[in-house]
């Protein structure tokens, strides 16, 4: 599966979810990300790099390597709630 394959699924996956939307990139040669913003503020954002899903953690400054959608979404599903109140 390409990168943009991959990212197509996480879209699908993600888009049914409260909070989440698509942000495309505003810097050239930078990557759209799937964006959590529950209160107007980017709590998460996912993408795609190399194969392997990423979220982005703001508030930490860390990027966490999931894996694929479905590892993604049992991430989500275990983490993801604490970033819905912000």
């Amino acid at each position: 599966m390409t990168d943009e394959e991959l990212f197509e699924s996480m879209g699908r996956a993600l888009e049914g979810r409260s909070g989440w939307h698509y942000e495309p990139s505003t810097t050239p040669g930078g990557l759209p990300s799937w964006c959590l913003d529950p209160g107007g503020r980017v709590t998460l954002s996912a993408n795609v790099v190399d194969g392997m899903v990423t979220v982005y953690v703001p508030e930490d400054d860390r990027e966490v390597a999931v894996g694929g959608v479905r590892a993604l979404l049992v991430w989500l599903d275990a983490f993801g709630d604490r970033y819905l109140a912000e």
